[in-house]
């Protein structure tokens, strides 16, 4: 009866903790400010590599929501310089030289064809990668717009979308026949993210349950593990340490969340 006691206190303490720390804007910050070299980023980062190498029209990458292909892109273009542009709804081929404009800083201009041809000249003079996130959002014209350009300049354009959206943009055959590679990138694995986080204090058993409960998604669990740092932080000085950290912990920690993947 006291062990039962001794957890529900402990439980209510994490819950008392979880009410304070998820009240902190900073606790909402984006989780993926951090690079980690996951082996499924190093394998994405082996496709871009390749991109520049072979100077292929147009690159995909795909995978998952939270997986890390966009963090992983954006590493590699800020080693590289490369113009960045996110497509939104509706995003219309103007719309896509307009971003594209602005990475190459060129002077931004309404009419449609002298800009196109402002960008197309400036990627003449230097072709490079270009990354596109979003990219399920880009229409049959922006679509041809890219096309365009990759064929006119030698430049790559790398295409970032999730899986259930691969097939749209490969559906039409002038497009497919110009990507050159497809980068997949997935859930990490429960060895991989014990041995990520083998110095962080916790058990083996935690982590597999922070794992389990993740479904391997690196953005849940950058997520989950920096909200149990929270907890122990906040409450350290009433006895909730890292290595008092139980599954059962993680769990009420995982009931105040909501995470893309796993079972919960």
């Amino acid at each position: 009866m006291g062990r039962k006691a001794n957890g529900d206190q402990t439980l209510a303490l994490i819950d008392e903790a979880l009410g304070i720390v998820m009240g902190e804007a900073e606790l909402w910050k984006d989780p993926r400010d951090g690079f980690i070299p996951t082996e499924g980023a190093k394998a994405l980062l082996g496709h871009l590599h390749l991109v520049a190498q072979e100077g292929f029209p147009l690159a995909l990458v795909v995978g998952p929501a939270g997986v890390g292909k966009t963090l992983t892109c954006r590493y590699w273009a800020r080693e590289h310089e490369a113009p960045w542009v996110r497509a939104q709804p509706s995003y219309s081929p103007a719309a896509l030289l307009e971003d594209l404009a602005v990475e190459l800083r060129i002077t931004r201009t309404k009419t449609f064809r002298v800009l196109l041809s402002m960008v197309r000249d400036a990627l003449l003079m230097s072709p490079r990668v270009i990354f596109v996130d979003e990219a399920q959002l880009l229409d049959r014209p922006t679509l041809e717009t890219v096309k365009y350009l990759a064929d006119e300049t030698g430049s790559s354009f790398v295409l970032i979308t999730s899986e259930e959206f691969e097939g749209q943009i490969r559906r039409h055959r002038d497009i497919e026949s110009r990507i050159g590679t497809v980068a997949r990138i997935g859930p990490i694995s429960l060895q991989e993210t014990q041995a990520i986080y083998k110095d962080s204090g916790y058990s083996p058993e935690v982590l597999a349950e922070v794992h389990t409960l993740t479904g391997g998604i690196l953005r849940d669990i950058v997520r989950l593990m920096r909200q149990m740092d929270r907890v122990v932080e906040w409450s350290g000085e009433r006895g909730l340490t890292k290595a008092a950290f139980t599954p059962a912990h993680v769990r009420r920690v995982v009931s105040r969340l909501n995470l893309a993947g796993g079972a919960r």
